[in-house]
């Protein structure tokens, strides 16, 4: 496995060394500026060089750009295949040779040790050509030496070939240049050569990474799957314990009846309990899995909170707590586009949680219309209460399941109401806020429900 991965990498480093060369070959700006470099040189040579050579070794660089040019050509479909990469590197660097031998005659031809200016030519042009060689080409280090030894050597040899101090001086600070421009181009190819390492390694990492959360989105599909039907089997064995208590409570009176009497009401409110709590788990499984399907529809608010009220009103009353809907009987918002179970499900959970956390005061249920959202007009549902509140520290976490704080801890709370709250406005489209601080009650808002035409 391991030679598998470092062969693949090997190729890839191939294929990025190949795709680079040949685009810098393949971008016309240097071409251009290399043949206008050729033709000034042909005029400085022209009364010093004899004419045949100067029209051969012109003739001799047209023709290899020539084909260099086609050869890029050919390649490009092999390269989109995924094909010739070695024959592109390869081919480059005899690109390479040839045009820096070409270069090297130049300076052979023109070389003239009595002339300063013939030698000042030279240097700036071979300095030139080496020195723009380094960037693009030194991706592939052979491709390098095979262009620029050519290009500049022979300019070193004779200058130390004419013997004479300034001439031996100029060919030492040839070599010189020639060794500078070559440890660029090592620095060069090492930087190119850990950013290929480093992108690698990225894509490894995120190819680890989206192997691990596919696992994990997996893992906790099943994890939602088998909820769902551990759920869904819990609560056939309720019903049957449900159908055996009403018989006993129809039981006729018998001494044994008689005791059982006292024991019946605490076992309906202990199976009620599981049922509820069963029924939570089935519905945060359901919309993990987004098992559930969405009925829209126009949905009116007036009787929504009068259903709300029917429900919650004797258990507010109960503990001396006003609870108080909106009339939006009159209110151009008096409806919302949504699913109506859902909606119902999340106000049910809101008011419930109010009125637990709320020793004293009241449950606030509204609206409220909101103008600058992208989608339009959008309806926000508030349930606000005089409650406790929620420290801040606590409120990052207050959606999560089975979480309980302070108070809630020794209440008969699973920690799953906001949760599944929290996940059926997700599914609906829209969000809970909260806005809360510790003793200062708490607004919890639905924000994002389509306002209904009138």
């Amino acid at each position: 496995m391991g030679w598998k991965k470092t062969k693949s990498l090997a190729r890839q480093a191939y294929e990025e060394k190949a795709f680079a060369l040949y685009f810098a070959y393949e971008i016309p700006f240097p071409y251009i500026g290399v043949t206008v470099i050729a033709l000034a040189c042909a005029w400085l040579m022209y009364g010093h060089v004899p004419t045949p050579y100067i029209a051969i070794w012109f003739c001799v660089g047209g023709v290899l750009s020539v084909l260099r040019e086609v050869f890029v050509w050919r390649m490009k479909p092999r390269l989109a295949k995924g094909e010739g990469y070695r024959e592109v590197l390869w081919g480059f660097t005899l690109s390479s040779l040839l045009t820096g031998a070409t270069w090297g005659a130049f300076t052979w031809m023109y070389f003239d040790a009595g002339r300063p200016l013939s030698l000042l030519m030279i240097g700036f042009v071979l300095a030139g050509l080496a020195g723009g060689t380094v960037t693009p080409v030194s991706i592939f280090l052979p491709a390098y030496y095979a262009g620029v030894l050519p290009t500049v050597v022979p300019f070193a040899i004779l200058l130390a070939w004419v013997g004479t101090v300034e001439h031996s001086v100029l060919a030492g600070l040839i070599v010189v240049f020639l060794a500078s421009i070559s440890g660029y181009a090592h620095v060069t190819h090492r930087l190119h050569r850990e950013s290929m390492r480093l992108r690698y390694e990225n894509q490894q990492l995120i190819e680890v990474l989206g192997e691990r959360k596919a696992a994990a989105e997996g893992a906790s599909q099943t994890k939602s799957l088998f909820l769902a039907g551990v759920s869904h089997d819990l609560k056939q064995p309720i019903r049957a314990m449900g159908l055996y208590l009403g018989v006993l409570q129809h039981t006729e009176p018998t001494a044994q009846a008689t005791a059982l009497a006292s024991v019946v009401p605490k076992m309906e409110k202990a199976l009620a309990e599981l049922h509820g709590q069963v029924s939570r788990l089935l519905e945060l499984s359901r919309l993990e899995s987004g098992a559930l399907q969405l009925h829209m529809e126009q949905v009116a608010l007036q009787p929504l909170f009068a259903g709300l009220n029917a429900l919650f009103g004797d258990q507010a009353r109960n503990k001396g707590i006003r609870l108080h809907f909106a009339n939006t009987s009159e209110r151009r918002h008096a409806a919302v586009w949504a699913d109506r179970r859902l909606l119902e499900s999340i106000l049910q959970n809101l008011v419930s949680n109010a009125i637990k956390h709320t020793p004293a005061g009241a449950v606030y249920v509204g609206t409220r219309v909101r103008l600058d959202y992208p989608e339009g007009r959008q309806l926000c549902l508030e349930v606000r209460d005089s409650g406790t509140g929620i420290a801040s520290h606590l409120q990052p976490q207050i959606f999560e399941a089975y979480r309980s704080f302070d108070d809630r801890a020794a209440s008969e709370s699973h920690g799953l109401g906001l949760a599944i709250a929290k996940a059926q406005a997700t599914y609906l489209g829209c969000d809970i806020r909260l806005a809360s601080a510790a003793g200062a009650g708490a607004t919890f808002t639905l924000c994002g429900l389509a306002v209904a035409p009138p």
